[in-house]
């Protein structure tokens, strides 16, 4: 039996092209928040901060106003192929009921935040008019 890498396919109006998980960056996690929700967000980032010290896990700053193609407040963590599993499984457990994005770096912003995305809590609409597609 042989194995292949796995190739992720990029949708037609980008592109018909494939490239394979090696060529990806990375991956990033959107907590989204409002008013009523920021101090569970903020507990939730000192939270992520603590569990993946030391480890290949970015942890930024609360943004409390949409920016780019988020409609609401968010905070942003970045990680690594290798964290994804154990960083996803780890937020769908302590979100709560905060909604969280989780895309990949491909190069193409929207493709990422839309096919190449996976939504834990409820989806949130975001402002796609801000994102760039990979040139052809």
């Amino acid at each position: 039996m042989t194995t292949s890498t796995p190739k992720w396919h990029l949708p037609q109006a980008t592109s018909d092209k494939q490239f394979s998980v090696e060529h990806l960056r990375g991956f990033h996690a959107h907590v989204y928040f409002e008013a009523a929700t920021e101090a569970a967000a903020e507990a939730l980032r000192e939270k992520t901060i603590a569990e993946y010290a030391g480890r290949e896990v970015e942890v930024y700053r609360l943004i409390r106003t949409p920016v780019g193609p988020h409609p609401v407040g968010m905070f942003e963590i970045d990680f690594s192929q290798k964290m994804f599993a154990d960083v996803v499984l780890w937020l769908e457990r302590e979100r709560g009921d905060l909604s969280v994005l989780v895309h990949v770096l491909s190069g193409d912003e929207y493709y990422d935040h839309t096919q190449g995305a996976l939504w834990l809590g409820p989806q949130q609409s975001l402002r796609l008019s801000f994102l760039k597609k990979r040139s052809e």
